[in-house]
Order: C-alpha cells, then sequence, then structure tokens
C-alpha cells in the first residue's frame, strides 16, 4: 500500500489514499474512503468531512450564504393580507443542499418554489400571519439540518426500513423523514413523534431496534418538524449498513435552537409589491448581460428584429421577432399588476404601466396560439388579480422602492428575452419613465 501520510487537515489526502485502497483492495469507492479515514485517525469518512469542513470554516471563516424565506397571507375574517419574509445564513447556497426536483422528498419543501439563488418562496396562500411564519420556520429548521448534515431528504423510504419493507416500520413513527448520503450512499431514516408519545412506547422501540439491528438516538437538538410543540427527532439507522449517528449528532449539537414561531426576527410585510431579492435581481442583470453579448455577434437592429402585426383598435404595428417564455409573462404580469394595484392616482405611473401590460398582452398574442396558451390561462397573465386595488394619493418611501425594484426586474426580463429593436426600447423608456414618477411621488 502507498505510504501517503494523511494530514488530519485535509480531505484530499483521505481522498487519494482512497483511490489507491481502491485498486489495490479492489473495493469499493465507498469503503475504501471509510477505510482512508479511518487510517487518518477518524471513526469513518463522514466523520472525516464534518471534523476537517469544521475546522476549515473556523480557520478561514468561510463566508456564508443568504437566503431568504418568504410566505404569503390573507386573513380570511378581515381580509388582510401580507408577507413573511426569513433571513438566515447557510455555509453554501441552498441550492448546493437541495434540488427544486427534491422538494417533494419533504414536507417542509413541498409547497415551495425557487425564486432565485437566495430566494424559497411558498407557492399557497397561509390564512394568517402566524401560519405563515410557522410554515416559514419549518423550511429553515429544515435547511439547518441540511447544512449542518449534508443529507439529502429522500423518497425512497423502502430504504430505510429493515428488510425494505415499511410493516418493519419503528413502532409509533411520527412525521418520519428518509434522508441519503450522496458519499456512502447509505439512508438515515429520522422519526419526529411527539417526546410523550415515543417515550411512552421507548421500550418498544428499544425491542424493535435490538431485533432488526438498527440504533436509535436522540440528540439534544430538538428537530425540525414541531419543536416548540413538543415534537422531537430521533436518529434511526441500520447498525451495519446505516448512516453512523455519532458524527451526524455531533454536528446537530452544534446548531443553535430551533427557529420558531416564539422567536421569529424576520420581516412583516404588505402582500405587494412581491418580495423580489437581491440574489434575484443580480442573476437576472448577469443572464441579460450574456444574452446581450450573444445578440452583439448576431446583432442586426432593424425590421430584422422585428414583426408587423395588426394591433386590436390601433392597425399596423411591430414587435420583436421573438417569443418571451409564458412562464415569464406570467411574472412580468405579476409584477406589473402588484404596481398598477397601489398606483391608481400616480397617473404617470399607472398610465405608463398599464400601457405596458396592454402592449404586452398584444405581444403574447401573437407569440402563442390557443394550443400553446389557452384563453383562461392568457387572460391570467396580464389582466386578473388586481381586483384589490389600492386607491391612496400617497405611498411612504420604503414601498416606492419595493415598487421601483419590481419594474426594474421586468425591463431585465423584458432585456433578457427580445432582441434589441424599436418597439422594446420604447417600452423600457416608457417603465423609465414610470420609475422616475415613483420616485418623485410624495403625496
Amino acid at each position: 500500500m502507498s505510504n501517503e501520510i494523511i494530514s488530519p487537515s485535509s480531505l484530499e489526502g483521505i481522498k487519494r489514499l482512497a483511490k489507491t485502497i481502491k485498486h489495490e483492495q479492489g473495493i469499493k469507492h465507498h469503503q475504501a474512503l471509510e477505510e482512508a479515514a479511518k487510517l487518518g485517525g477518524f471513526q469513518n469518512f463522514r466523520h472525516a468531512n464534518n471534523i476537517l469542513v469544521t475546522n476549515h470554516s473556523s480557520e478561514k471563516q468561510q463566508e456564508s450564504h443568504t437566503v431568504f424565506i418568504t410566505a404569503y397571507w390573507k386573513d380570511l375574517n378581515t381580509d388582510i393580507r401580507g408577507r413573511e419574509t426569513l433571513i438566515i445564513r447557510l455555509s453554501m447556497p441552498w441550492g448546493e443542499l437541495i434540488k427544486p426536483a427534491q422538494f417533494q422528498n419533504h414536507r417542509a419543501f413541498i409547497n415551495v418554489r425557487a425564486e432565485g439563488p437566495d430566494h424559497l418562496a411558498r407557492i399557497d396562500m397561509s390564512s394568517s400571519q402566524s401560519g405563515a411564519r410557522r410554515l416559514v420556520c419549518a423550511t429553515a429548521r429544515t435547511l439547518n439540518f441540511m447544512d449542518a448534515t449534508k443529507l439529502h431528504p429522500s423518497k425512497s423510504h423502502n430504504k430505510a426500513y429493515p428488510g425494505g419493507s415499511w410493516t418493519n416500520a419503528v413502532p409509533g413513527k411520527d412525521h418520519h423523514s428518509v434522508w441519503y448520503d450522496r458519499v456512502s450512499k447509505r439512508y438515515l431514516f429520522v422519526d419526529e413523534p411527539y417526546e410523550k408519545a415515543a417515550e411512552n412506547r421507548a421500550s418498544e422501540r428499544a425491542e424493535w431496534a435490538k431485533r432488526h439491528g438498527y440504533m436509535i438516538q436522540k440528540p439534544d437538538w430538538p428537530g425540525m418538524y414541531n419543536p416548540d410543540g413538543g415534537s422531537r427527532l430521533y436518529l434511526i439507522a441500520d447498525v451495519k449498513k446505516g448512516i453512523p449517528l455519532e458524527p451526524i449528532i455531533a454536528v446537530l449539537n452544534m446548531l443553535p435552537a430551533p427557529i420558531t414561531e416564539e422567536n421569529w426576527n424576520g420581516e412583516s410585510a404588505p402582500m405587494s409589491p412581491y418580495f423580489v431579492s437581491p440574489g434575484t435581481i443580480a442573476k437576472a442583470e448577469e443572464s441579460t448581460k450574456k444574452e446581450k453579448a450573444k445578440q452583439a455577434s448576431r446583432k442586426s437592429v432593424g425590421k430584422n428584429n422585428t414583426v408587423s402585426y395588426n394591433g386590436t383598435f390601433v392597425g399596423p404595428q411591430r414587435r420583436p421577432n421573438a417569443r418571451m417564455p409564458i412562464e415569464t409573462h406570467a411574472e412580468v404580469g405579476r409584477q406589473l399588476k402588484s404596481v398598477l394595484a397601489v398606483s391608481y392616482h400616480r397617473k404617470g405611473v399607472y398610465n405608463r404601466v398599464d400601457a405596458v401590460r396592454s402592449e404586452l398582452d398584444e405581444w403574447t398574442q401573437r407569440e402563442y396560439n390557443h394550443e400553446e396558451l389557452p384563453n383562461e390561462q392568457f387572460f391570467d397573465l396580464y389582466y386578473h388579480g388586481t381586483e384589490h386595488a389600492k386607491y391612496d394619493r400617497s405611498m411612504p418611501a420604503e414601498e416606492r422602492g419595493r415598487h421601483i425594484e419590481s419594474l426594474t426586474l421586468v425591463k431585465i426580463m423584458l432585456a433578457k428575452y427580445y432582441p434589441d429593436c424599436t418597439p422594446l426600447r420604447a417600452m423600457l423608456k416608457r417603465i423609465d419613465a414610470a420609475i422616475n414618477s415613483l420616485q418623485s411621488w410624495t403625496s
């Protein structure tokens, strides 16, 4: 075997030795990683990874990544509406911890959508401010769990049960989830019953673990599901084939107290305008730059970038020779409608944004046929959803700032999907004028 010395501060050294062990012993890669980690003085590779990453973070003060988590709510009794947004910090972007395709694998993400590289938002409408906050906190706790353990939610529940059958599940399981380690390719069963219920069946659960060769342990960290309501987190794994529990417990016990509604320190704001995170805006701007660079090589400003059409009631017109995705039309419409709903008495804003909406509605009709875009979906893009308009004659600076962000995002999306041409430039100029009017709107 190679005489390479593994440095306890180097994961790369462990990985290099694992490759040597794999070839020399003819074993699988994850087994070689385990052996290499043990030669480095660790319990297993996950233990080495957790310890060395922690040391690396403390030594280099690894940069944290901000994540915004948003939920919207409407009180059914009072019709009051609002938005709750919580900011948390992780060791890596949320997209490296969970992919949108995995959202269905855990209850805290089932009704969540990816709004941006730093923003997750609920797609459902909560019936109260309290409910919205609780949902946001649950998502935050689950992200904290993933960030600490680097495990991924899995839908392969049978892989975590003894014998691969749900009929062999631990007695009294409740609010459970299954987690997968990409490195070792092993599974972990996380059970989160209410503590009283688990204690009442403690002997039965212990007997089950002994019979099936499983281990049940409870970390100090209360868990993800409902820690402020009495649920507790139990880690359950096959002693031989499952994920070792000691390293998981070690990193969970380093976490601060779970984020709950009781210690809420997020932002509470009106529902409109919709929240747009800094990362979302930056990504859109970067995409626009890349798209513009592509267009520059084949740019042909003029009629080659436009097509003619007969506008409703106005006769011959020209529009960009391109199709903006339907989902982008929906997002642009959502942002425009959020501005229209509050700017009726500011005609310099309302009339210009309404004109933009009307023209985009015309473009959409020519970009897609009825099969691609049914009427019921088409009508929702730009003209439904402003029934609850406000008619205030003034607007606070903070709210004006949010609406300016909405219009800025609209400009970015339009410039990304439409080629540079006279119709687009006229539309962007109109939006700029609306932004200027918003900026000067004080009373």
